[in-house]
């Protein structure tokens, strides 16, 4: 009988030498066996996070398709019907910026329907055939146009249509020192004709608008919360 002592282990074997070996032989499989376990598991584990990533990934571009690309212009000349749909449009500015919409092309003077200088935001509607320029700005179509957004609770200088950048009602108008404009159309052409009511004046005053009107003002601020 051979009497051996594993090392680490409190256990005495006292056995044949060829028990002896089927024991140590019995011991590699054990570990074999068990190392074999531990590669499945993390191999399961590896491919499970993949899935997860692949889903993830694959969710993240869906949503990103899903998601409509707004159509812009930028600053430049347009012909109406041929580079631009005819329709509404609001021009976002990049400091004082400048619109004009003229009946032909030839510069004059004398072609020009409406021009607008402006801060912030202007609406305008162009018409096939017609010609409009735009400097210091991007175009957006009227549905696709930024949200408007207030500074402190007061809606800054520029052009709105009520009932879709602000609610109708009454609302108290500040200048901001000097000589402030304000005006009230009822559609965005610009043309004199379509104006309602406009006033240039220092202080404070009142301005009532009902849904469908437009209302324009410079070198001053609209109360709205």
């Amino acid at each position: 009988e051979i009497t051996t002592r594993l090392v680490g282990s409190e256990m005495c074997i006292r056995d044949s030498p060829k028990e002896l070996e089927m024991f140590f032989m019995l011991k590699k499989i054990l570990k074999w066996g068990a190392g074999l376990i531990v590669l499945l598991v993390l191999i399961g584990s590896c491919a499970g996070d993949n899935s997860t990533k692949s889903t993830s990934s694959s969710a993240t571009a869906k949503a990103t398709q899903d998601v409509p690309k707004v159509k812009t212009y930028s600053a430049g000349q347009y012909k109406i019907g041929k580079d631009l749909p005819a329709g509404e449009y609001v021009v976002i500015s990049n400091g004082d910026s400048y619109i004009e919409l003229a009946s032909d092309s030839t510069g004059n003077f004398s072609s020009i329907i409406a021009n607008d200088v402006f801060k912030n935001r202007s609406v305008i509607t162009v018409q096939d055939g017609q010609y409009l320029k735009v400097q210091r700005g991007t175009i957006y179509a009227a549905k696709d146009a930024p949200k408007v957004e207030l500074k402190n609770g007061m809606l800054p200088s520029g052009m709105y249509k009520v009932g879709i950048d602000f609610p109708a009602g009454e609302y108290k108008v500040t200048s901001n020192g000097g000589d402030s404009y304000i005006e009230v159309s009822r559609d965005s052409s610009h043309n004199m004709s379509s104006i309602i009511s406009n006033d240039l004046f220092t202080g404070d005053r009142y301005i009532q608008v009902s849904d469908g009107q437009y209302l324009k003002f410079f070198n001053c601020e609209v109360k709205i919360k």
